[in-house]
């Protein structure tokens, strides 16, 4: 009995369509086999491409002739089903004349054993060069065709987690049973209070998950908060291209990521203190972080990363509330000041709009100038009117610029129109905010004083606030006496 394997393999669903399917090979090899009076007693079903240097299942069917020796007879449906490349020939020719196998390709009815003469190995030869050929001509052209697909904004590659891949469009969009977690690591790691490790954990208990239903690693959540396609830009060939797909996140909220990530800001590990990497100490400006004492008692103090200074300063969690609650206090605002300050930001409103409007549209015009020059820089190329390194130079000089208008004009675009509106709901904020913080409970009341303030400083049991914008200005107006408008709403603020 003449004992055979079969090996079928196809690289693409292209070539499925294009009759290279696995069942159609089979089918073909087995009617072959049958004719020959070779039995098959074991067969590759794979896919898997035939150019790469690591064909796991080629390298099993290899080794395993090679330990039978009753087996002599290896079929495959056609030339390039075998191989591509110069390593699995070497591999082959291994087979016929060290291991007296006999290589059968069933589509074109040809064997080749150590007795083939030297015309047949060398049609042979030139079939594996012809689809070496062809493997580089296909990669060559894919690249080419995907480059292009970047140049145009148009995202060339499979879908990373959070977005999916559009059959129809062939575009990638939005998953969305995916892109909220997405957005929920970005804004935990920016909040600066989770590590990775931290954030893992988190995101697991919430439910995501990878492709198998397992825990997503540290590596790949790390490796994903440094993709910037999630905020409409993607790395390619070398380049970043603005993407022409939905972000998932602002840019603005990619960047604090970076910064947390880049160790500008520090998590912190002890999450379950309300007011952990709120606070620095006044004395070397190290993180102010909550301890249990006695196991009844929140404490904070400095961490004292730079070295233990004298007169370490501990503060109980609720004498701490009450003194960032002062914070609060200092920036309500009475009704009288709050509706002087109200007709006052209409006016400074409608000016700051016109001053955005004619920003944009000077934008625009540059844009349109530049994209004018880059197209003329094409013609120049294609008619062989400019040398080819004066052209790159141009090329890339007018990308970056354009790149930076855009981005320009972005930032512009994405200015919150009702800003005048909630500049108003701040001043209402202002007179009611601290009643809730009284009444909140400590996440809430940290929530709160991060609103209205970067930082706080604790030094000897006192607490210095550094405001955010507009409370900075509330803060400083109201520690003014002078600072109160009449009763005439169109008097100006004196001193």
């Amino acid at each position: 009995m003449k004992l055979a394997v079969l090996y079928i393999r196809v690289s693409s669903s292209r070539q499925e369509e294009e009759g290279y399917s696995l069942d159609a090979q089979e089918k073909l090899g087995r009617e072959y086999a049958k004719r020959k009076g070779y039995t098959i007693i074991k067969s590759w079903k794979v896919s898997e491409s035939a150019w790469k240097e690591d064909r796991t299942n080629f390298n099993q069917m290899i080794d395993y002739v090679k330990k039978h020796n009753e087996i002599r007879h290896i079929i495959f449906d056609i030339t390039d089903r075998m191989t591509r490349n110069d390593f699995d020939k070497i591999k082959i020719t291994t087979l016929i004349k060290d291991h007296d196998k006999v290589i059968h390709i069933a589509r074109a009815n040809k064997i080749y054993d150590k007795n083939s003469n030297p015309d047949d190995i060398f049609v042979l030869d030139i079939e594996v060069a012809v689809a070496k050929k062809m493997s580089n001509d296909i990669s060559r052209k894919t690249k080419m065709g995907m480059t292009e697909k970047a140049e145009q904004g148009l995202y060339p590659s499979f879908a990373p987690v959070g977005y999916m891949n559009d059959k129809i469009t062939h575009l990638i969009k939005i998953d969305p049973e995916k892109a909220h977690y997405v957005k929920r690591a970005f804004s935990l790691v920016a909040s600066g209070q989770y590590s990775l490790s931290m954030l893992v954990d988190l995101l697991y208990q919430e439910g995501f998950r990878g492709k198998n239903g397992n825990r997503i690693g540290k590596s790949v959540i790390a490796a994903l908060l440094r993709r910037p396609i999630y905020c409409g830009y993607y790395e390619w060939g070398g380049k970043l291209h603005r993407g022409s797909h939905e972000p998932i996140i602002s840019k603005g909220l990619f960047d604090q990521a970076q910064d947390v990530l880049n160790g500008k800001t520090h998590p912190s590990r002890r999450a379950n203190f309300a007011f952990n990497n709120l606070i620095t100490c006044g004395i070397c400006d190290c993180k102010v972080i909550g301890e249990r004492k006695k196991n009844q008692y929140n404490y904070y103090h400095c961490t004292f990363s730079k070295g233990r200074h004298s007169e370490p300063i501990y503060i109980r969690e609720e004498k701490l509330i009450e003194k960032l609650g002062e914070s609060i206090k200092a920036i309500m605002l009475s009704e009288n000041i709050i509706n002087w300050l109200k007709k006052a930001l209409k006016e400074n409103g409608k000016d700051e709009i016109r001053l955005q409007e004619q920003k944009l549209n000077t934008l625009k015009k540059q844009y349109e100038i530049i994209k004018n020059r880059l197209s003329k820089l094409y013609d120049a190329k294609f008619d062989n009117q400019i040398p080819e390194d004066t052209f790159k130079l141009k090329e890339r000089e007018y990308n970056s610029q354009l790149r930076e208008i855009d981005s320009q004009i972005q930032s512009l675009q994405t200015k919150n129109p009702n800003s005048y509106e909630n500049l108003i709901r701040t001043l209402e904020l202002s007179k009611c905010l601290y009643p809730q913080y009284v009444r909140a409970i400590p996440e809430k009341k940290a929530k709160m004083l991060k609103l209205v303030a970067s930082n706080y400083t604790l030094s000897n049991v006192s607490i210095c606030p550094k405001y955010r914008k507009p409370f900075d200005i509330i803060a400083k107006g109201l520690s003014r006496p002078n600072w109160l408008p009449g009763q005439d709403s169109n008097l100006q603020p004196s001193g």
